[in-house]
This record gives C-alpha cells, structure tokens and sequence, in this order.
C-alpha cells in the first residue's frame, strides 16, 4: 500500500512537471513573438527563454512545427472556430444559415482586432515568412470541415459557398491589418465605434 501511495506520488509530480514545461514552452513562443517578432523562433531561442532543455520540445511536441501548431490552437480564429461553432451549424436549419455564417464572420473581425498575436501571425504569413506548415494544415482542415457543413445544408448548384466565404474572410482580413496603423481604409474610419457598428448592420 505504502509503495503503491509513493509510487502516485511521483507520477503525478512527474505529470505536473511536464504539464509545467509545456506551458512555459508555449508561453515562450508567445513572450518571443511580443517582444521581438517571428522571425525570431527557434529552438534555442525557446528553450533558452523557457528555461527548459530543448529537448523537451521534441518530447513533447515532436519538434518546432509541432510546438507551433499548440501555440496557434489559443491565437488562430479559425483553428478555434470549428470547435466553438460546429455544435450549431450541425443542428441549425437552413433558414437560420445567414446568421450563423454573420456570426462567425463577426466573431472573426472582432478575434483579430483584439488578438495582438493573431495580428502578428497573419503579418507575418504575408511576408511570406511562413515556415510552420501545421498552422495553415490545421486551419485549412478545421475552416473547410466548417464550410462543407454549410454546402450540405444549402442548394449550391448556383452559390459557391467556399469562394463566397473566402472572399469574405479575406476582406475582414485585409481590413484589419490594414488599418492597424494608419485607420482609414477607403476614407472609412475604422478606429471608431460608428464603422464596426455598421460592419455589424450590413454584414
């Protein structure tokens, strides 16, 4: 009994500690991205700013790629949206799809205004420095099981659903980013309240 106790004891202290390096590890993509962006990320650079062994990355994440694709899962919209929306349009009727579909976009517009390492995620992937394949293959999996959803549950014969919702999210991508700093896009100001009420309205 007493050897079976010290034997929990040191699992659960052993899983505690890991659960303790696979924060500090994400944390620190985090904390490196704030502070000096992504062309900054590496192996090293992680460990040494987690204060953990490199090693453990590939223990527990198998490698950069897959330490990123953890990371991205708490700052990229639509790897989240699939979980957060699917219960509904699974069950939601067709004379209910418009607004679903408004409340996703809208979701999204307000996601990445107010995510700073969302924002520097899709800046980065515009550069043309993106080099983590996980983040776009979980991404494109997740926003295309959502939209195949939707084509089932619409006559598509004279509507393409995934062109029309690409254009779409491309545009409140675009809009965001572009008016990060210099907030006029089309001579709308999109730093006030008055021009998201009205993305809200005509959305």
């Amino acid at each position: 009994m007493v050897t079976y106790f010290c034997h929990q004891l040191v699992t659960n202290s052993k899983m505690m500690e890991l659960k303790r390096s696979e924060t500090q590890l994400i944390e620190a993509v985090s904390t490196i991205i704030t502070e000096e962006g992504f062309s900054k990320i590496g192996i090293n650079k992680i460990a040494r700013t987690a204060g953990c062994d490199k090693v453990l990355i590939y223990r527990y994440f198998g490698g950069l790629d897959g330490l990123i694709a953890v990371w991205a899962k708490k700052h990229d919209f639509y790897i989240q949206a699939y979980d957060t929306f699917i219960n509904r349009i699974e069950t939601v009727n067709e004379a209910n799809l418009k607004q679903i579909t408004k409340e996703i976009l809208l979701a999204q517009l307000h996601f990445i205004r107010e995510n700073k390492m969302h924002q520097e995620l899709l800046l980065w992937e515009l550069s043309g420095g993106l080099k983590f394949k996980a983040i776009r293959d979980l991404r494109e999996e997740n926003g295309h099981k959502l939209q195949k959803i939707l084509e089932q549950k619409v006559d598509t014969k004279d509507l393409n659903i995934s062109m029309y919702i690409t254009l779409l999210i491309a545009s409140i991508n675009h809009i965001v980013l572009s008016t990060l700093e210099y907030p006029l896009f089309n001579g709308i100001d999109f730093s006030s309240d008055t021009s998201l009420d009205n993305i809200r309205k005509y959305a």
